[in-house]
């Protein structure tokens, strides 16, 4: 199954998406449901423990660091 990423729009297999804490749990998110979403791994490795806004606002300022896909060491 393949999925698209929300944050670099990559489209490929799920194995290259991991679960995304749209709070993280290290600032007080909740693993539920309501604050997970699959994205794929180079963002939730560069999001690390940002917010989504503060993320989409990291990625519209540095458009040459922004991730743009899966981790190579994953392939």
């Amino acid at each position: 199954m393949n999925l698209v990423c929300i944050y670099c729009n990559w489209l490929g297999p799920s194995v290259f998406f991991e679960k995304d804490h749209i709070v993280p749990l290290s600032r007080g998110g909740q693993d539920i449901p309501q604050n997970t979403r699959w994205v794929c791994s180079g963002c939730n490795r560069q999001k690390g423990d940002k917010i989504h806004e503060e993320y989409l606002l990291w990625r519209i300022l540095n458009p040459l660091l922004a991730n743009s896909g899966p981790l190579k060491e994953r392939w």
